[in-house]
């Protein structure tokens, strides 16, 4: 009778506890089912703008225009809302063959995004919330957040599209005419446009 007691206490004390918080460690690990934090639903024009590179194309949001970059000629696309207060970027990720067989690329590539943002804002550069990963019509997506140089949070997503790696970096412009960009919009803007990704 006391080994049997033994069993029980031991199951009830231990072994249950084990299974519970094993099965929640398996459940958690999961991808997300879109962004739990932005939903996707930002009204898009019928207008279609082509990245530089001849990669992809996004379609247009309603109240944004579509800009070149006369500098640089690094941004395949550059999109500005029509009040000057916001403008998100699509680069192409350079990232070369930096790829172990077992590692994660996206988690290699969105760690490579972010230091890039670390090694140009230096300590200017400050966390805004934990990385997020998360599938979006059955692409994964990662995300992180960060204080640019301008105290206003930024919003990079990075991807995979054909054989390349993007980031989509969501940035409010600061005080334009009085007025600070709403970036709870701005980055519901940018989710919407992974849907239109073609």
């Amino acid at each position: 009778m006391k080994i049997k007691k033994i069993i029980i206490a031991a199951f009830r004390f231990i072994l249950f506890p084990a299974v519970c918080f094993f099965s929640f460690m398996i459940s958690s690990c999961g991808h997300v089912v879109g962004s739990k934090l932005y939903s996707a639903d930002y009204p898009l024009t019928r207008d279609t703008v082509y990245s530089v590179s001849g990669a992809l194309t996004l379609r247009i949001p309603s109240g944004w225009t579509t800009a070149e970059d006369n500098d640089c000629k690094c941004i395949d696309i550059w999109l500005i809302r029509d009040d000057f207060s916001a403008m998100i970027d699509l680069f192409t990720l350079n990232i070369g063959a930096i790829f172990l067989p077992e590692q994660d690329s996206m988690l290699t590539a969105v760690n490579f995004s972010r230091e890039l943002k670390i090694e140009k804002l230096k300590e200017k550069f400050k966390p805004v919330r934990e990385d997020e990963f998360f599938e979006l019509d059955n692409n994964r997506y990662a995300a992180y957040e960060y204080q640019g140089d301008e105290g206003l949070p930024i919003r990079v997503i990075v991807f995979k599209y054909g054989e390349r790696f993007f980031e989509l970096a969501a940035i409010p412009s600061g005080k334009v005419a009085g007025k600070t960009a709403d970036t709870l919009e701005l980055f519901r803007v940018q989710q919407s446009l992974l849907k239109s990704i073609r």
